[in-house]
């Protein structure tokens, strides 16, 4: 995009929006902050049978909680002066159980660590346990050679980085991030609803449609392949009436448990499309959009790119952004920043649909951003 007008740009969000609702069950909202300022603002459909879905509706926001957490704990090792190079053992001792002594942190951020899911197979831990999950990858010999290659942590991520911040700066990556973000920035972005809140989320709705066929949901389908155990380890399969329940909103879950609105979550990444605020030192802004893992994702069975916690755009997901990164999440959900336009971008669906990564409904959006 050689310019960016904002007119043009926000009808054409507008139009897609509108579409978007009109084709959509439940309900969805979508924002755009550029320069740390609101530019677009959209909600509509419903939250919940019968009730609106406004402005201060939050929704959870699946893996895109996983950008968030990333940022969090960056910011942490930023603080303590801990190089994305230093050894994860160095941290987190237990961590060098079975050959795990040399990976890095920039490893693992970007996947590359082997911990894609817990091994041995089948250890029934719960997703609400972090010590137990924690204890679990700390001991596990890594799912395969360490070799480059990457696969997606979908559960697993959540629960190291949580670990790691907690050895690192003392506090649970929930509470690390309210001190640190959600509270001097006023953010509507929480890993854990509080109680008074729990029942103003939006209604998760699941896909009505199945995947569609092809290696990944033929993977899936394989409850013994690495991707059926990464996306349902620990814990099992998350349907949305076991997240929409009050004890699952409350939970503090950094891989996939976030719940926000989409202007909080676009102003939060308009934060890192530009200079970091006096928060985030050049040095970690680039680390969040230097691509580490690149290709053959062993997980998701595509090609990925992911930097120190962040899916970067080497394959299109933000559009044509080239040196744009964020998260998406399952069913749709996206947060991502485009530093060449100094934007944040969020949209967030209640209505799911199948699939780890950007469908139709999301892909519409980014076009009509970019003009494609």
């Amino acid at each position: 995009m050689s310019s960016f007008d904002h007119d043009k740009v926000c009808e054409r969000l507008r139009l897609a929006f509108q579409e978007i609702i009109s084709e959509s069950s439940g309900g969805c909202s979508l924002a755009i902050y550029q320069d740390g300022k609101p530019l677009l603002s959209l909600h509509g459909g419903e939250a919940s049978p019968g009730r609106a879905w406004e402005a201060s509706t939050p929704c959870l926001i699946w893996s895109a909680s996983k950008g968030v957490a990333s940022a969090s704990i960056l910011h942490a090792l930023q603080t303590q002066g801990i190089s994305l190079e230093t050894p994860v053992s160095a941290l987190w001792p237990e961590f060098a159980s079975n050959g795990k002594e040399r990976i890095t942190l920039a490893e693992l951020l970007s996947h590359r660590a082997g911990l894609a899911a817990i091994e041995p197979q089948g250890l029934g831990l719960s997703i609400t346990d972090h010590q137990s999950v924690a204890e679990a990858l700390a001991s596990q010999v890594s799912n395969w050679v360490i070799d480059g290659s990457h696969a997606y942590g979908a559960r697993t991520f959540g629960f190291l980085l949580d670990e790691i911040l907690q050895r690192i700066a003392g506090k649970t990556l929930g509470t690390y991030w309210k001190l640190v973000f959600q509270d001097p920035m006023a953010l509507n972005l929480w890993f854990g609803l509080p109680e008074s809140l729990a029942e103003s989320a939006a209604m998760v709705i699941a896909p009505k449609t199945p995947p569609v066929p092809g290696p990944f949901s033929k993977a899936f389908g394989d409850p013994s392949s690495l991707t059926r155990r990464a996306l349902s380890e620990p814990g099992g399969l998350l349907t949305p009436s076991v997240m929409n329940t009050s004890e699952m909103r409350k939970a503090s879950l950094p891989s996939l448990g976030a719940i926000a609105t989409a202007d909080s979550l676009a102003k939060f990444y308009a934060l890192l499309a530009g200079n970091g605020g006096g928060i985030f030192q050049p040095e970690t802004l680039a680390a969040m959009r230097t691509t580490l893992a690149n290709g053959p994702d062993r997980v998701l069975i595509d090609k990925t790119s992911f930097s120190s916690g962040f899916m970067t755009n080497d394959y299109g997901v933000y559009g044509t952004g080239k040196n744009s990164f964020g998260h998406p999440g399952a069913g749709g959900s996206l947060g991502f920043a485009d530093p060449d336009l100094g934007l944040g971008f969020a949209f967030i669906p209640s209505a799911m649909h199948p699939g780890a990564l950007p469908g139709y409904r999301t892909q519409k959006l980014v076009n009509a951003l970019y003009g494609t």
